[in-house]
């Protein structure tokens, strides 16, 4: 078959053979079951297929809502129906192309005597490895439900609390934006216009004064030059948010203030604490576990876990371990210390995380309190010191004329 042939689709297919185990290849074919045959003829299985562009380029999918698939798969589960027919039910009833296309590829996983950890390793991009980490666990013993439900807990629980936090934040970046759009419309277009006034009379004028007319007839003589250098700072602090280097040496700079850092280290602990409690009370090993979270974790922290996992591995309990490394508070010490002895850990550290997300919520919702009105007292200065400079020439040429 070439890819000229009618209908012809070329694929870029994730297989399984005793010989070879996991791995892609290309094809080209006129359907997915088309393709599915094909391959069985040669004595491969089928994983999951994606549809290649002509420019040989996966074509990109939307997100997968992966807390709604879980949710339904458990619900589907628990009322009995079975991992394969529950998976087909979803498929059957997905109208979105790019969600069928996903859930089709398990169920022919499925079908095709994978397991179902096998088969969601197809795709990494939507299933992390804690997931699949959680439901490799739970098909020795059978509690697939268990592990979905220990799951959606964690991942319901983790989004309440960035949901919590991005929204203490929303009225303070709303009022530093409209703020900064009203002093670069000052300086930019009020400012520029007003100093032309004033150039003769630069050397008479107050320090400030001087200084923000002579801003503003710097910017209208080189207009072109003051945009670009406010579209380059727009898109340096763009690069600062979106890159993980960058963004990981912005929150290094924030660990140094006291009071900062410790609200980062709380949330960082949150998560972790959170994805170690699900890990471990899905029957995953400590050193498994550790090693599992390692991917998740900040870069700056990457190292301390690996010291962790080190220590673990040669006998260390996991609470002295995290403790030697950072990564314990004097509650959750205390608290892992118990599970430690009681052979309860998992629940433990979600007893930890717990503790943890509630003082971290009210901390930030006492600090949100307090920022919000002093950056409107600093917005307003800011704006009222510009209108002020700018008419105190103004108030002096009236002085000499009297």
């Amino acid at each position: 078959m070439t890819e000229t042939s009618t209908g012809a689709v070329r694929y870029r297919a994730r297989v399984f053979c005793e010989q070879s185990g996991f791995r892609f290849v290309e094809r080209v074919a006129t359907s997915v079951e088309q393709l599915r045959i094909d391959l069985v003829e040669q004595g491969i299985t089928l994983v999951s297929a994606e549809t290649m562009s002509q420019g040989g380029k996966r074509r990109q999918t939307s997100r997968f809502p992966l807390l709604v698939f879980c949710q339904q798969l458990l619900s589907l589960l628990e009322a009995g129906l079975q991992l394969v027919e529950a998976v087909d039910t979803l498929a059957e009833k997905e109208l979105d192309t790019s969600y069928h296309q996903v859930l089709a590829q398990l169920q022919t996983g499925l079908r095709s005597g994978l397991s179902f950890s096998q088969a969601l390793e197809a795709y990494p991009e939507i299933f992390p490895p804690l997931f699949q980490a959680a439901i490799e666990a739970s098909e020795q013993t059978g509690g697939v439900s268990e592990a979905l439900k220990r799951f959606v807990i964690y991942e319901t629980q983790f989004q309440a609390l960035r949901s919590r936090l991005v929204g203490a934040l929303i009225y303070p970046a709303l009022l530093l934006s409209l703020g900064g759009l009203v002093i670069a419309f000052l300086l930019g277009y009020v400012v520029p216009r007003f100093s032309v006034v004033f150039i003769d009379r630069l050397h008479d004028m107050p320090y400030l004064s001087g200084v923000v007319i002579r801003l503003g007839l710097s910017i209208a003589e080189n207009p072109m030059r003051a945009g670009l250098l406010s579209l380059g700072v727009l898109v340096g602090f763009g690069v600062l948010v979106a890159h993980p280097i960058a963004r990981s040496w912005v929150m290094g700079m924030a660990w140094r203030f006291p009071w900062l850092g410790e609200r980062i280290l709380a949330f960082e602990l949150v998560r972790i604490y959170r994805s170690l409690g699900m890990l471990l009370r899905g029957g995953i090993p400590a050193v498994r576990s550790l090693q599992m979270i390692a991917g998740i974790a900040p870069l700056r922290s990457r190292h301390s876990i690996a010291r962790a996992i080190l220590s673990v591995s040669e006998g260390l309990p996991i609470s002295v371990a995290l403790h030697r490394e950072g990564f314990t508070t004097v509650v959750s010490e205390r608290l892992l210390a118990v599970g430690e002895r009681s052979g309860k850990m998992g629940e433990m550290m979600e007893r930890a995380a717990d503790f943890l997300d509630t003082e971290l919520e009210r901390s930030v919702d006492r600090a949100v309190r307090l920022l919000e009105p002093l950056m409107m007292v600093v917005i307003g200065v800011l704006i009222g010191g510009i209108v002020m400079l700018m008419y105190l020439p103004i108030f002096e040429l009236a002085d000499s004329v009297r």
